[in-house]
């Protein structure tokens, strides 16, 4: 007998695009599926093209609560064992659910794992653009540096539903990136990420306003990233028991070090100085990241000074320059 598998595609403002999401969810060679589309409050012709589709699928709609609870509601609806999350301007293979589930059968039943695989990364007109290439983790790899690292894109993963409830889905309070802090979550319970080589969806990345992954670093306060993680180094702490490997302070201290040149180039000067602290205390070495000059110019100048003269370089490069 089949595996259940529950699809679930939250929507908000994306007529552009969710006809062509939910026809892939309903295309797909796997024919034991469910379909769930939760409408977060959609003010567009989104719900109407939802409804277009009859009973071929399942949909709930509601105000407008971000997308994290969205598909926590389609967690609790859903009777799928497997569960394959979709966002609404995305595109799944054809084949996508027969690859994963035949790849998630043959797991040993003991085996407290998911598999993923890669996305193929398109504009907003099915171009290709450069990605970024997942790669599986090696044998003596510490699984937390890993995911935190190359952790898989919403899409890439066929989820089993009974993770995802003992986890409690997804962290509503994140305005951004809740999929790493999910995989995170995932691997501190205990959850093997089992890479299969092969693209499994198309991952539209274009720009426009409504997308969560291009709000401001600091939409949620300039403090929001820098509690987030420390709250993830508090967390590995706990449920590992034991102090941060090397790879995991430096790749925490490269995050952290990320966020405060996003902060800064927002105007949150002392703001940002909590956040390469923070850094440099993780990983004193390895903390700061960027493009060659901007190393140096930290080690010379410090990192204030360092991002204004980057931005000072940027705007003088012609915008076509290769």
């Amino acid at each position: 007998m089949s595996h259940l598998v529950t699809i679930i595609i939250p929507c908000y403002n994306s007529q552009a695009f969710i006809e062509i999401a939910i026809t892939s969810a309903l295309n797909q060679t796997y024919n034991n599926v469910e379909i769930i589309v939760i409408d977060d409050g959609s003010t567009d012709k989104s719900l109407a093209i939802i409804r277009s589709f009859g009973d071929q699928i399942g949909w709930e709609t509601g105000e407008n609560r971000g997308a994290p609870l969205a598909r926590n509601r389609g967690i609790q609806l859903a009777q799928g064992e497997y569960i394959k999350f979709l966002d609404a301007d995305d595109v799944l293979l054809k084949n996508c659910l027969e690859t994963q589930v035949a790849q998630a059968s043959q797991l040993p039943s003991e085996s407290k794992a998911i598999v993923y695989g890669d996305a193929i990364w398109v504009d907003q007109h099915d171009q290709s653009i450069p990605n970024y290439p997942l790669r599986p983790r090696q044998p003596e790899e510490d699984a937390i540096a890993h995911i935190l690292a190359n952790s898989p894109l919403t899409s890439c993963p066929l989820h089993k539903r009974e993770y995802l409830l003992e986890i409690g889905g997804f962290d509503p309070s994140l305005p951004r990136g809740q999929e790493y802090d999910l995989h995170l979550r995932l691997v501190l319970a205990g959850v093997e990420f089992l890479y299969y080589p092969g693209s499994v969806y198309k991952y539209r990345e274009y720009i426009d306003k409504n997308r969560i992954s291009q709000r401001g670093y600091s939409s949620k306060g300039a403090m929001f990233h820098f509690q987030v993680l420390q709250k993830y180094k508090q967390l590995i702490e706990t449920q590992t028991s034991k102090p941060l490997q090397l790879e995991v302070r430096k790749i925490l201290a490269q995050r952290f070090w990320a966020y405060g040149r996003g902060i800064l180039r927002e105007g949150y000067i002392n703001e940002a100085q909590e956040y390469f602290a923070a850094a440099r205390n993780l990983d004193l070495k390895n903390c700061v990241i960027g493009n060659v000059p901007y190393p140096l110019l930290v080690k010379l100048l410090g990192p204030c000074w360092a991002e204004l003269l980057m931005d000072n370089l940027r705007k003088m490069i012609p915008a076509d320059a290769s």
